[in-house]
């Protein structure tokens, strides 16, 4: 059982390559990044700490929180702000963050790309689930960088076409250097 996240993030890939911490409005979100050596996923990760977003069942729930997770081959350390942007969007607007959902970004998610928005996933491969020693449940959510073109085939098909695109022109999705993947 561990003490907190950071705990639990710490035994599973030790110290992170890099830190930052945000303040909006006098909330306060963390994100800790992992070189994709150290993970073995192949890409570079980046974890929020301090989303507590509710659970990933429907409205905030007590003892249920979720954070979200980003990896990203090669990393772009610039998506910190735009990252805690999302980390904090479900505090900042009364709202649970769950799979499926898209948040947008004021611009950008890093210099040099055109994706501006996040595509919200379950996935439990990367970071499983985890209950605290208080009884908290933690879900770490997946989010995946878009191109607006992306967004509209979202918006106007699904979440379901859009996965099902992605599987099919064998993307990916998680290449910061990408560009739009559909027509």
């Amino acid at each position: 059982m561990y003490e907190s996240i950071q705990d639990y993030l710490l035994a599973r890939w030790g110290e992170p390559t890099r830190r930052a911490e945000f303040e909006v409005q006098g909330l306060s979100v963390e994100i800790w990044k992992w070189a994709a050596e150290v993970t073995g996923e192949g890409v570079d990760i980046y974890v929020t700490l301090g989303a507590k977003t509710g659970h990933s069942g429907g409205a905030s729930k007590a003892g249920h929180r979720t954070e979200f997770l980003l990896g990203l081959l090669p990393g772009q350390d610039a998506v910190a702000s735009p990252f805690a942007a999302l980390g904090l969007y479900g505090q900042r607007n009364g709202v649970a963050v769950m799979s499926g959902d898209t948040v947008p970004s004021a611009g950008p998610l890093w210099p040099g790309t055109e994706m501006m928005a996040f595509l919200i996933l379950d996935q439990e491969e990367i970071i499983p689930k985890v209950q605290l020693s208080d009884g908290t449940h933690v879900h770490f959510l997946q989010a995946i960088p878009m191109h607006e073109s992306e967004l509209a085939f979202r918006r106007s098909r699904g979440v379901d076409a859009l996965m099902g695109w992605w599987e099919n022109n064998q993307v990916p999705f998680w290449e910061s250097v990408r560009g739009p993947s559909v027509p």
